[in-house]
C-alpha cells in the first residue's frame, strides 16, 4: 500500500473531522466525492485498485459518529425495520455474503467480462470462465463503505442536520461546475496535466477527448459520463430545491450553473438520463399547476421547458454553423452511439451479463465478478433475482416514505424529496452506463439524507432510571 500526496490531505481531514465533529466530516465528505478520478491510497495487492478520498473519509465519518453515543444511536437507527435503511442494509449484507459464495459455486458456470483489474490497473478485454478475483474482496469494501454512510448521515438528517447537509450538497454542486470550467480553461491553454494531482487514481482517463468541436467536459472525473452523473444528480437536488423555495437564492444559482455543463459535457448518460429527469419534473410542475399549490418557481420551469427552450430550438436551426455542431454532437452522442466501437463493447458486456444470470440459474455469479455497462444488468448478474428485489425493495421504500411524510416542517419534506430526486438520477444514469452494483458515496448521501428527513426527528433514549420515573409520574392510560 502506498500513500498518495492527496491522501495525507485526507487523512488530516479525517482527523479534524473526529475533533470538531458532524458538520466539518459532512463537508469534508461532500467535497471529497467530486474527487471520482484521485486516489488517496494505491493498493498494488488487490489487482493496482485505488482507494478515493471519499472512501477513506467514510471511516473518519464512522468514527465520529461511534465517538458520540446519540449520534451512534441515531446512525444504528436509521437501518432499522421497516425504514428504506433496512432493505439498503439487507440489499448490501446480502451482496457481501454473495461475492464470496457465489463465484465458487458457479465457477466455470459461464464466460464473464471480470470487473478485476490487474497490475496495471486495466480491464480485461476478453471473456472469461467465471471465477473469484480481487474484485469480490473490493466491490464489498466499497459497498460497506456506502451502507456506513448511508446511516451516518441519515442519522445526522433526523438528529437536525438535514438543512446543513443540504447547503453544503448546493456548495458541492457550485464546486462541481468551477472544475468543468477549469477543465476547459486548462485544455484550451495545453496545461492539462495541472490537474494530474487529483487524477492519479489507476483508471484510464479520458480527460482530452472532443466531438465535433466540443471538449468532453470530464472535471475531476476519469470521463464524461462519469461529470455527467454527478452533475446531473446536483442538478436534480438544486432544482428540486429551487422549486420549493428551500435556500432558493442558493440553490437557484448552482442550478443556473450546473445545468449548461450537463448540455456540454456531451454525455450520452446524461442526455438520455437528463431528459427522463426533467420530464418527471414537468409531471411535478403540471401537477402542482393543476392541483396546488403552484408557486413561481413552477411557473418558471414550466416556461422554461415549454416555450423558451423550444423557441431557442428553433432560433438555432435558423443558424446553419451553430445548427450543424449541435446536430453532429446529437448523433455521435446519442443515435449512432450503439454503432460506435464503444456501443458495441458496451452491447457485448450486457449481453454477457444477461447470460451469466442465466447460467447461474438466476442466482448471479456474487458480487463484483460481472463487469457490464448497465446497472440493471449488473445487478442480475452479480447479485441474482434475490439482490435486484432487495434493491427494489429499498427504492420502492425510499420513494413511498416521500409520498406518505407525516413528519416535521415543510422545509425538512422538500430536502427530502429533493434528495430522492438526485437519488433516482443517480439510478438513471447507472442504468444506462454503470458497470456495477456500487452506485458510489454521492448516492449513498443523497439517499441517506432522504431517509433521514422523510423518518422524522430521532429521539435519543431516556435512561432506564429517567424513564421509569416518567411512567410513574404519567397518569393511566396516557398517550405517550
Amino acid at each position: 500500500m502506498s500513500i498518495e500526496p492527496i491522501g495525507f490531505i485526507v487523512l488530516l481531514l479525517g482527523v479534524l473531522s473526529m475533533l470538531n465533529g458532524a458538520r466539518f466530516a459532512i463537508t469534508a465528505l461532500c467535497l471529497s466525492t467530486l474527487f471520482g478520478a484521485a486516489a488517496a491510497l494505491q493498493l498494488p495487492a488487490l489487482g493496482g485498485s485505488s482507494i478515493q478520498p471519499s472512501h477513506l473519509l467514510v471511516l473518519f465519518l464512522v468514527m465520529t459518529a461511534l465517538l458520540r453515543p446519540v449520534q451512534t444511536q441515531a446512525m444504528l437507527a436509521s437501518i432499522a425495520y421497516p425504514g428504506p435503511g433496512f432493505w439498503f442494509a439487507c440489499y448490501i449484507l446480502f451482496s457481501v455474503v454473495s461475492s464470496f459464495f457465489l463465484p465458487r459455486i458457479f465457477a466455470g458456470a459461464t464466460l464473464v467480462y471480470s470487473s478485476a483489474r490487474d497490475a496495471t490497473g486495466m480491464m480485461s478485454t476478453v471473456a472469461a470462465p467465471l471465477a473469484p478475483g480481487s474484485s469480490n474482496l473490493s466491490q464489498s469494501v466499497y459497498l460497506l463503505g456506502d451502507l456506513a454512510c448511508f446511516a451516518v448521515v441519515a442519522g445526522f438528517a433526523r438528529l437536525g442536520y438535514a438543512r446543513f447537509i443540504a447547503r453544503q450538497l448546493i456548495v458541492a454542486s457550485i464546486v462541481c461546475f468551477a472544475f468543468a470550467i477549469i477543465d476547459i480553461a486548462t485544455f484550451q491553454a495545453g496545461q492539462s496535466h495541472l490537474l494530474d494531482i487529483i487524477r492519479n487514481a489507476n483508471y484510464t482517463m479520458h480527460t482530452a477527448e472532443t466531438i465535433h468541436g466540443f471538449k468532453r467536459i470530464v472535471g475531476p472525473f476519469p470521463e464524461a459520463s462519469s461529470y455527467g452523473a454527478v452533475a446531473l444528480a446536483y442538478f436534480a437536488f438544486t432544482l428540486m430545491l429551487w422549486l420549493e423555495r428551500v435556500q432558493g437564492r442558493l440553490a437557484g444559482l448552482a442550478t443556473l450553473l450546473i445545468g449548461p455543463t450537463i448540455v456540454l459535457c456531451t454525455s450520452t448518460t446524461a442526455y438520455v438520463a437528463g431528459a427522463f429527469i426533467v420530464c418527471m419534473f414537468l409531471l411535478f410542475c403540471l401537477k402542482r399547476l393543476i392541483g396546488g399549490p403552484a408557486t413561481t418557481p413552477h411557473m418558471t420551469f414550466l416556461a422554461i421547458t415549454l416555450f423558451f427552450i423550444p423557441c431557442a430550438v428553433i432560433a438555432l436551426s435558423l443558424i446553419p454553423d451553430a445548427w450543424d455542431s449541435i446536430a453532429g454532437l446529437l448523433t455521435t452522442t446519442v443515435s449512432d452511439k450503439l454503432q460506435s466501437q464503444s456501443g458495441e463493447e458496451r452491447t457485448a458486456w450486457n449481453t454477457l451479463a444477461l447470460i451469466a444470470f442465466v447460467d447461474t440459474a438466476t442466482f448471479g455469479a456474487g458480487l463484483g465478478t460481472v463487469r457490464a455497462s448497465s446497472f440493471i444488468a449488473a445487478l442480475l448478474s452479480n447479485v441474482g433475482l434475490t439482490g435486484t428485489l432487495l434493491f427494489v425493495a429499498f427504492v420502492y421504500s425510499l420513494v413511498r416514505a416521500s409520498g406518505r411524510y407525516t413528519f416535521g416542517d415543510r422545509e425538512t419534506h422538500a430536502i427530502g424529496h429533493a434528495a430522492v430526486m438526485a437519488s433516482i438520477a443517480q439510478i438513471g444514469s447507472a442504468a444506462i452506463s454503470g458497470s456495477g452494483t456500487d452506485l458510489g458515496l454521492l448516492f449513498s448521501t443523497s439517499a441517506g439524507l432522504a431517509a433521514g428527513c422523510l423518518a422524522g426527528p430521532y429521539v435519543p433514549n431516556r435512561r432506564p432510571l429517567e424513564a421509569s420515573a416518567s411512567f410513574i409520574r404519567a397518569p393511566m392510560g396516557s398517550a405517550r
